[in-house]
This record gives C-alpha cells, sequence and structure tokens, in this order.
C-alpha cells in the first residue's frame, strides 16, 4: 500500500509521512529537519503538553511563514479539536480540504479525510 506523502506516518508518531519517515535513510543515519518541520512537529509536541498557547502561536507562525504549504491548516485544526472547540476545529478541516484540492499533489483521499472529520466535528 502507497502511503500519501500528507496521510499520518505509519510508525506511529502522529506527525505527516512528509515530516517522518519519508526521507530517512534505509540505514541508519541522520535525517535533517526544515525550520518548516520543525515548527509543524512542534505543534503535537505542545497539544500532547497541552500547551495551548504555545501550539497557537506555531500554528500562527505555519500560517504566516508558510502559507503555501497546508501545515498552518492541518495543525490548527488538530490544535482546535484537542482543545474541544469543534467549530474551530471543523472550519480549519474545511480549509485544509480545500488547499488539498487546489494546491495539487494530494490525493483525494487526504482530501476526503479532512472533509470527514470537518463534517463529524460539524455534528
Amino acid at each position: 500500500m502507497k502511503i500519501g506523502r500528507n496521510q499520518p506516518c505509519p510508525c506511529g508518531s502522529r506527525k505527516k509521512y512528509k515530516k517522518c519517515c519519508l526521507n530517512k535513510p534505509a540505514q541508519a543515519g541522520t535525517f535533517v529537519y526544515t525550520d518548516l518541520d520543525q515548527l509543524s512537529n512542534s505543534v503535537w509536541t505542545y497539544i500532547q503538553a497541552e500547551k495551548w498557547t504555545k501550539a497557537e502561536d506555531a500554528c500562527q507562525k505555519l500560517l504566516t511563514q508558510y502559507p503555501e504549504q497546508i501545515d498552518g491548516l492541518h495543525r490548527s485544526a488538530e490544535l482546535w479539536e484537542a482543545r474541544g472547540d469543534n467549530a474551530r476545529a471543523s472550519d480549519f478541516y474545511k480549509k485544509a480540504a480545500n488547499f488539498a484540492k487546489t494546491a495539487g499533489g494530494f490525493d483525494q483521499n487526504t482530501i476526503d479525510s479532512f472533509m470527514n472529520k470537518a463534517e463529524q466535528l460539524a455534528g
């Protein structure tokens, strides 16, 4: 089964596959993360630690510094879902789905996943 770049990594990290194991060398070695990777992954770390302000700040940086990437929308959706603000989370999942539709490079499963999540949270 082929894993989409924006799907959760099968290693269980809850990071996107492209941010986790996609580019890891097959042999032991060092993987260099970009600033975008580090910032995006920091959001999940803050969410797990319930450091809401830091997570929100990191999401805002993603949205402003990397508007051409889906990370800010996706991580914002995860943040608001974790905080229990389903309406806000649903809105961000819809935005992520629309971004994925128009940006290209995303498979239909990714788009559907975002839309399904948005619909579930909208109630």
